[in-house]
């Protein structure tokens, strides 16, 4: 039965517009946490930019090429324990999440791996597993992915696992710093690079730089999408429709990703958010789909991976998942 409800409404969210190199993040140490069925351990911080943080581990399969078994996320947590689940709303009293909820502009990719994450995790390590099997014998360059709105990022910690290539980007500089230091602590041997990054204002501008159509209705300098200047093998995003605006947003950058580059794999995630629409909308505008005899793009149910923490849940209400939608464009 599928189980993913969709969240009424979320938060405005605003944020600088800004771009930075990666940068080690302000970590404190813990004890170190052993890998499964490899002699391999690693620390991971308790504190990140002066958050209190938690791991979210996990063992894929099949394993991320390379044969790395365990991969770890750091999320905002006080919470020791997984197994006493706090939903997002209903934060301890002077909590890390409480702070971190009062904090950001958008505080929903530092609180927790969404569901919607596991399934793009999941295709990730596919298309790490075929690099690493045609690379073996003709010496193919690694994967180089873009992670649009990467929160704790297990997608790019997949990738980087795998020695991929990635730029993330999100709103928030906490996220980013989330990423950096799990990346880091885990010694991954990818090539990381994070840049804050307002889908709104990106969207705004054109592949050039300048500002388009809808760029009145921003406020704030603009800034350009990854993508729109480099080339990307995928570009991933994962639960990140949750508002209409921000949902057309990265419509309109995947379509303009896409006609530049068609051979790009796109990697979309979504567990039923109320953008959804919106999104598919832009992105069938944008690549002129749904004219005539073509298909427009949409979604189709998949299941969670088994492999998945905490059975999947939703850190807005709880809810287990089961299934989420992946995009399908033709």
């Amino acid at each position: 039965r599928r189980r993913s409800r969709t969240v009424a409404a979320f938060a405005a969210s605003r944020c600088r517009v800004a771009r930075r190199q990666a940068s080690p993040a302000t970590a404190t140490l813990v004890a170190p946490v052993v890998s499964e069925d490899v002699d391999q351990a690693f620390e991971l911080p308790a504190e990140v930019s002066d958050y209190r943080v938690t791991p979210v581990c996990v063992v894929p399969k099949p394993l991320v090429p390379g044969g790395r078994p365990r991969i770890c996320a750091l999320v905002v947590s006080d919470e020791e324990d997984q197994d006493e689940y706090c939903v997002m709303w209903q934060p301890a009293a002077g909590s890390a999440k409480e702070q971190a909820i009062s904090a950001l502009n958008d505080c929903f990719g530092v609180l927790g791996v969404w569901p919607a994450a596991w399934v793009a995790a999941e295709k990730v390590i596919a298309l790490c597993s075929r690099r690493h099997s045609s690379a073996g014998s003709s010496g193919e360059t690694p994967l180089r992915l873009l992670e649009i709105g990467c929160g704790a990022g297990l997608p790019s910690l997949c990738a980087l696992a795998s020695g991929a290539s990635v730029v993330a980007t999100d709103l928030e500089q906490l996220p980013l710093d989330l990423l950096e230091a799990a990346a880091e602590a885990q010694h991954l041997p990818g090539r990381l690079e994070t840049h804050t990054m307002d889908v709104l204002a990106a969207a705004a501008t054109d592949a050039n730089g300048a500002r388009g159509w809808g760029s009145g209705l921003h406020r704030g300098s603009a800034v350009q999408c990854p993508s729109d200047t480099e080339r990307f093998d995928a570009i991933v995003c994962s639960d990140c429709l949750y508002k209409l605006d921000v949902a057309a947003a990265i419509g309109r950058l995947l379509s303009r990703a896409l006609l530049r580059h068609p051979t790009t794999v796109v990697i979309v995630t979504d567990a039923n958010r109320r953008g959804r629409q919106a999104f598919l909308d832009a992105l069938a505008y944008g690549l002129g789909l749904g004219v005539g005899s073509s298909v427009r793009p949409h979604f189709e149910w998949v299941s969670v991976p088994p492999w998945a923490a905490d059975d999947a849940r939703d850190p807005f209400d709880g809810t287990e998942t089961e299934e989420v939608g992946l995009l399908k464009l033709y």
